[in-house]
């Protein structure tokens, strides 16, 4: 970084990040998708497919804006969309999980791959995670909501026995965290071979 350059993001690269946010977000949406049919196969395969897909853009991201405030407004901007949404619990878990992994990344962070591996596996984990904290918390509230859409009882009481088990929770955190490092490890090796040569990052 330059003498004179600025240690927080400014209009570039907020335009930039909130880009990259909403692109992980759709990504996120995509690869869920096709395993809407099985709860299993969503928590596992799906947010698996996101960590990983993500991964690059991520890396790339960071390469672009290695300032103060990345990490609060990628995760934070998910967090508003929540609270829009009306899940407040979750868009305040985000807000608060932006935070954190800018703290991770204070100083030289966005320029270690290992803290901003760190920082990423932890926005993956939570931003995967999101969809467990309204039934955890608000558990008849979150099954009235879901068979007011129209959703069949018994695959109301599947979603509710998954999310509200500490091990289905736990190995989804694993999975989450294995291809978050996958990710971070195919974007450092794009970054190296194909986006620094064509002068990109």
């Amino acid at each position: 970084m330059k003498k004179n350059e600025s240690k927080f993001i400014g209009i570039k690269e907020i335009v930039a990040v909130t880009l990259f946010s909403v692109l992980t977000f759709v990504i996120s949406m995509l690869t869920a998708m096709p395993f809407a049919a099985s709860v299993h196969l969503q928590l596992y395969v799906g947010y698996a497919l996101m960590a990983i897909i993500s991964g690059p853009i991520y890396v790339l991201m960071i390469s672009k804006a290695p300032k103060i405030g990345t990490q609060v407004l990628f995760f934070g901007l998910k967090g508003l969309y929540m609270l829009l949404m009306g899940q407040v619990l979750t868009g305040i878990i985000f807000i608060i999980g932006g935070v954190l992994c800018e703290l991770i990344v204070m100083g030289d962070g966005y320029r270690n791959m290992v803290k901003s591996g760190v920082a990423y596996a932890l926005h993956t984990t939570l931003y995967g995670l999101g969809s467990f904290f309204p039934v955890i918390f608000f558990a008849d509230n979150y099954a009235k909501q879901l068979i007011d859409k129209g959703y069949q009882q018994e695959l109301v009481d599947t979603m509710l026995s998954l999310y509200r088990s500490p091990l289905i929770v736990a190995t989804v955190a694993l999975v989450l965290m294995i291809s978050s490092v996958i990710g971070m490890c195919i974007g450092s090796r794009m970054i190296k071979k194909h986006f620094q040569p064509a002068g990109v990052a």
